[in-house]
């Protein structure tokens, strides 16, 4: 009898590991073509974006005077090549001409001989005019491959070849062997690819593009799944010993997923951890803090404090963004209510995600602060261009209610990201916020600035304010201001300071300011521009 029930025991305990081994190779395959599928469209979304910047860039090209490929002519090229850094190399062929013969920065570039035809080439509009193929070339003497983008003028061809990266974050180095991903154009000519596979492949995906003729091809490697399975196994075979196998399964879920980001980001809102700190924006002529702008920091229980790198995309990507913006705009006149109330000029800027300005919500949230008492007119929003407006028209309707509140509407990260000139023709900015990537240029490569020259020209054209943003030490700081940018803000005057820490350093600014300039106006950043 005892060796009856040992005998079924050791069954069942075989079997329930023979499930456990099965349901995890089969998680893991799930796990591992929707990671192949997401890094797929990921891949794709690069590429379309490096076809649209591109093609954008080659429409402006045509107003370059461009009559021959000698000094003068690569200087116009090179000098174009900067105001587009991120489009690709630029060439030029004049119809008359040799043929195949296109002008670069270095010099002539010839077609290889192979892609001499249209056999190949893809068609983008209507017209004919425009095309996207892969062709060859002779380049300094190798011969290279690569994806161009043409457009056909009257007395000309401008062509950008488009260079993509040959890595990416997504490629382990101690997994190249277990990926491989090919972007090929419609036509199957190879654009790209990534990784390789030497032990089977358990299957393909496929993702198309839904803006240009191509697509990406992913397999899901055996050995991936395999590597994920023993990694679940670590998990599933401990508990199909224990006498309740679905009771520990649970158990073991809810620790999971309390372990998990947005879980923990969802009690610490709900327990108010996440606050504001503030980072002074300085008017550098006269050391006057003109403004600040509310960061969101995660203070724990324990007083340690969450690098913001950590949650701050898991938290604009969720929902929990709305109640967190919501509640950081309500505390910011009881954070602030002495500098608001003592310098009438000052104000506070927020961050914003296109959901607040896609959705008329947060315009009504607000308009029912300001019938509370919200000090609107010491406010200013941030628009952010890392992350795209999917419906510019509405996001432009909900800032007009904004700017009839007195709200001053900023453009952060500008240059670096999506919006580019959109925004800034449709949203109708007051102040330009000068990304700290332009800022470092001052060091990095002081002769390289004609990027942020050409911000800071743009802004000034359109009636804007300016804010130099990552101001890190005194040289960038005087360079700016020889600029014509007095306003500032990063680490070389104050990192982000708590409440307490903030209302300090403004006192000291105030008191210093009157001190030095007792008749003379506070510096007004945010003197918003005629309408």
């Amino acid at each position: 009898m005892k060796f009856k029930t040992l005998s079924s025991l050791g069954l069942f305990s075989i079997l329930v590991i023979i499930i456990a081994i099965a349901t995890s190779y089969l998680y893991a395959f799930w796990q591992v073509s929707n990671e192949v599928r997401s890094d797929s469209e990921q891949l794709l979304n690069y590429v379309e974006h490096k076809l649209s910047v591109a093609g954008n860039s080659l429409e402006k090209l045509n107003e370059v005077n461009f009559s021959s490929c000698d000094n003068k002519g690569q200087e116009k090229l090179e000098e174009f090549l900067f105001d587009h850094l991120g489009a690709g190399l630029f060439l030029i062929r004049h119809k008359d001409s040799a043929p195949w013969t296109y002008c670069s920065v270095v010099g002539n570039i010839l077609v290889s001989q192979r892609d001499r035809n249209f056999n190949n080439v893809i068609y983008l509009d209507d017209n004919r005019k425009k095309v996207i193929s892969v062709m060859g070339y002779d380049w300094q003497g190798i011969e290279k491959r690569d994806l161009f983008v043409a457009l056909e003028a009257d007395d000309r061809i401008n062509v950008v070849r488009i260079a993509l990266e040959d890595s990416y974050s997504f490629f382990e180095d101690q997994c190249t062997d277990c990926r491989h991903v090919e972007v090929r154009l419609s036509n199957d000519d190879l654009i790209l690819e990534l990784g390789e596979v030497k032990s089977g492949v358990l299957t393909e995906l496929r993702v198309y593009s839904h803006e240009f003729p191509l697509y990406v091809d992913a397999v899901v490697g055996r050995k991936r799944v395999r590597g994920e399975m023993f990694n679940s196994l670590m998990l599933t075979i401990p508990i199909s010993l224990v006498f309740s196998l679905l009771c520990l399964y649970i158990v073991n879920l809810v620790k999971t997923l309390h372990r998990s980001l947005g879980y923990q980001l969802k009690v610490a809102v709900k327990r108010g951890e996440l606050i504001a700190y503030y980072q002074p924006i300085i008017d550098a002529q006269t050391g006057y803090v003109v403004g600040a702008e509310a960061l969101v920091r995660w203070i724990k229980p324990d007083g340690s404090v969450e690098p913001p790198g950590r949650f701050i995309q898991v938290l604009e990507e969720s929902d929990l963004i709305n109640d967190v913006t919501l509640q950081l705009l309500k505390n910011i006149p009881i954070d602030l209510a002495e500098v608001l109330e003592q310098s009438p000029q000052f104000r506070c800027s927020i961050n914003l995600v296109p959901q607040h300005l896609e959705s008329p919500c947060f315009a009504k949230q607000l308009l029912e602060l300001k019938g509370k008492g919200f000090p609107c007119d010491q406010l200013a929003i941030e628009i952010t261009e890392r992350l795209p407006l999917k419906n510019l028209s509405q996001a432009k309707m909900n800032v007009e209610k904004m700017k009839a509140l007195g709200i001053c509407i900023e453009l952060d990260d500008a240059g670096t990201g999506y919006g580019g000139a959109s925004y800034l023709q449709e949203l109708n900015i007051d102040v330009m916020k000068i990304d700290k990537l332009f800022v470092d240029t001052l060091i990095i490569s002081p002769d390289r600035t004609q990027v942020l020259d050409a911000n800071i020209q743009m802004a000034k054209s359109l009636g804007m304010q300016i804010i130099a943003e990552g101001v890190e030490t005194s040289f960038q700081s005087e360079a700016l201001v020889e600029k014509g940018v007095r306003f500032q803000q990063g680490y070389l005057f104050a990192k982000p300071l708590s409440t307490a820490e903030f209302i300090a350093f403004w006192h000291e600014s105030h008191q210093a300011y009157i001190q030095q300039y007792a008749n003379t106006d506070m510096p007004n950043l945010y003197a918003l521009k005629e309408e």
